[in-house]
């Protein structure tokens, strides 16, 4: 089992070595550069932009750039915003508070209802409840993150006015309540499209369990209904949604970006959304390396935690 994480500890850190190469390459590479957006500011002449690009080091080959940016990722010092010349590392920090939240409450929505359905829908399979919901989560799967967050504003803000149409609790106001207002409409968007997830994946699992030898054994020996949905197959059914939530992480946390620019959410994916448009590279590299190390590191974990969840595989 040691080896075995050892091995996947050693493959996380060369993926992030390549994504960090990829990424810096992609965007050394895009038309304009970073400082475009200073050639356009009036009465910025030539010489004021060539003297900009010797201070921020971008006269340097492409190399020698990438080896001074990624060396200072060693040491934590990820650059300086080229917007307000504070440190990428606390611009991420003073929004990522904002996504974990999202985040966290897309995934007790998604989980709690996804699980529930999944379970429901295997139980009673071929039933109504299980078409209606099957119907359900193929709609969900084919609806666009953006449409449905509009959606949601549209009906459920402008219409009926039962939530805000955007932004976090305002300043100064700390009340629960206040907060849990604000984040009802992102967090059922998010939530409600990762349900699709995983309701196919618990009904599959739930299917693949109750047909088991030992299930038809248990129903032979007249084990109780629902001593063997809970104690034999929900115990070996959830296995597999350990894997998901690694598995669910990038899809959860790109919708977030989506989410929070419609719901104009002050978090990652609105600093984005931001960044992009002011052609801040070192926030957007940040970012990219950020969200790589959460990825790769929730698919580690998960891959550790499956691992010491089942038997078979901690005899390996």
């Amino acid at each position: 089992m040691v080896r075995r994480f050892g091995a996947r500890l050693i493959q996380s850190v060369i993926l992030l070595w390549i994504v960090s190469i990829v990424g810096f390459s992609l965007l050394y590479l895009t038309p304009g550069g970073p400082l475009a957006m200073f050639a356009e500011t009036p009465g910025m002449t030539q010489e004021d932009v060539e003297r900009l690009e010797r201070q921020l080091g971008l006269d340097q080959p492409a190399p020698i750039q990438y080896l001074r940016w990624a060396g200072g990722l060693v040491v934590g010092d990820w650059g300086r915003s080229y917007r307000d010349d504070s440190p990428v590392l606390e611009v991420i920090g003073s929004r990522i508070g904002q996504t974990f939240k999202l985040m966290l409450a897309a995934t007790a929505v998604a989980m709690s209802v996804g699980l529930a359905t999944g379970i429901l829908g295997a139980v009673r399979q071929y039933g109504r409840f299980d078409r209606v919901t099957t119907i359900l989560t193929m709609i969900a799967l084919s609806i666009p993150t953006f449409w449905f967050g509009l959606l949601v504003i549209y009906v459920f803000s402008q219409r009926l006015g039962w939530i805000p149409p955007g932004n976090a609790a305002p300043v100064g106001d700390d009340s629960w309540l206040s907060a849990l207002h604000h984040l009802i409409g992102p967090a059922l968007v998010l939530g409600l499209l990762s349900t699709a997830v995983w309701s196919r994946y618990m009904r599959s699992a739930v299917l693949e369990t109750l047909a088991q030898d030992y299930i038809r054994t248990a129903r032979a020996k007249g084990v109780l209904r629902s001593r063997l949905l809970f104690h034999h197959v929900l115990r070996n059914a959830l296995l597999p949604m350990i894997t998901l939530i690694g598995l669910e992480l990038p899809s959860l946390f790109g919708g977030a970006l989506v989410t929070e620019t419609v719901f104009t959410w002050p978090g990652m994916g609105r600093l984005f959304f931001d960044s992009i448009s002011y052609r801040d590279y070192p926030v957007i590299l940040g970012m990219l390396i950020f969200s790589a190390i959460l990825v790769i590191s929730s698919n580690l974990i998960a891959d550790t935690l499956y691992g010491v969840a089942d038997p078979r595989l901690r005899r390996r």
